[in-house]
């Protein structure tokens, strides 16, 4: 789906429509400043029985921070596109006992990543993204996202 405007509101508003957990999870973005986006959710919403972070939810935010920083890239570039999660590998490393702040950045080779994109109509990036407890990572995941770009319709007569 492409976004209307590359913003934390447009972003948002795919969330919650594209993806309704993430509105009961009570995702938001909150910042985005065109290499970083933050998102957070209340652990209220993403509690396990040790009034800890869900695993799983955690596991959810840091897939879609990575999925969200690629909504905002692809709107950036003008293109309309499918993407997809294809694999990742998660470390835990600390409890999250407060709101689940999480960070995905660009990786150096993002330009790379976009000049494929946009010639080949494919790419694939493995995206680094953290949940962060007082800035530690208490949560790091490695995950391989594929985008493709979707054909155009066929205009009707």
């Amino acid at each position: 789906m492409r976004l209307p405007l590359p913003t934390l509101d447009a972003l948002q508003h795919a969330y919650h429509t594209l993806i309704p957990i993430s509105e009961h999870m009570g995702l938001q973005a909150q910042t985005y400043d065109g290499q970083c986006l933050r998102v957070s959710a209340p652990l209220a919403n993403n509690v396990n029985h040790q009034q800890s972070a869900f695993g799983g939810s955690l596991f959810s935010v840091v897939a879609l921070a990575g999925w969200g920083i690629l909504q905002l890239k692809i709107t950036e570039m003008g293109l309309d596109c499918n993407t997809v999660i294809a694999g990742g590998e998660v470390s835990y490393q600390l409890p999250v006992f407060s709101e689940l702040v999480c960070e995905c950045r660009l990786p150096p080779d993002y330009p790379a990543f976009a000049t494929k994109l946009r010639e080949t109509g494919k790419a694939s990036i493995l995206l680094e993204t953290a949940i962060l407890v007082d800035n530690t990572p208490a949560m790091t995941f490695s995950g391989k996202y594929v985008v493709r770009q979707t054909p155009p319709t066929p205009k009707q007569s």
